[in-house]
Formats: C-alpha cells, sequence, structure tokens
C-alpha cells in the first residue's frame, strides 16, 4: 500500500481495471483538482473521477505526464530533432606555449 496520495499529472496515460464501452481501456488524465479529469483514448469521451475513484480502478500507468519528476525513459521521453550547438569556449587568458619550453609562474 502506498505511502500516501498517488500523484497525478496532467498527460499521464493510465490503464483502468474494466474496460470503457467503447473497448479502450486506457485514459489520459486532462484535468486535475478535487477531481480527476479523464479523456478515453478510444472515442474521446470525458469523465470525472474523484481521487479516491481512480486509486482504486488504476491499474497501472501506461507513461507519465511531462511534469512527472522521475526518471525519463527513452520509450517515453521525445528524441530532439537536432542537438543544440556547440558552445565555444571562451578565449584562453594567456597564448599556448611551445612544445618543449617550460611556463614560469609566480615570479
Amino acid at each position: 500500500m502506498p505511502d500516501g496520495p498517488i500523484p497525478y499529472y496532467l498527460g499521464d496515460v493510465v490503464r483502468l481495471r474494466k474496460p470503457h464501452p467503447c473497448g479502450g481501456r486506457e485514459w489520459t488524465v486532462v484535468r486535475l483538482g478535487a477531481d480527476i479529469g479523464l479523456r478515453c483514448l478510444g472515442c474521446q469521451h470525458k469523465v470525472l473521477l474523484t481521487r479516491r475513484d481512480l486509486g482504486r480502478r488504476l491499474k497501472m500507468f501506461v507513461s507519465r505526464g511531462p511534469e512527472w519528476p522521475g526518471e525519463s525513459s527513452p520509450e517515453t521521453d521525445p528524441v530532439p530533432a537536432d542537438p543544440p550547438p556547440a558552445v565555444p569556449s571562451p578565449a584562453a587568458p594567456n597564448p599556448p606555449t611551445a612544445p618543449g619550453t617550460v611556463e614560469v609562474v609566480g615570479r
């Protein structure tokens, strides 16, 4: 049994114990508050459940929303299209010394 209430985040995809009449079992969280708003991924029907009822009916999390602070996985996180540009390193304060020479510091 969990220590406290189950945290839900917008965008979570959950699987409930019983299927919706349309046949869909997966729902996405669209509203948070005293009641949790769910949208069926099969027919787009919206329902409101209390946190207590959702906790009882919840079978598993299919994926967590983008605000979830847990670890990310490659299956649930989109891959960025382009990597961020490389940041040039700041200019060196002293010019590099020639190979084989010794730089005297603090004289």
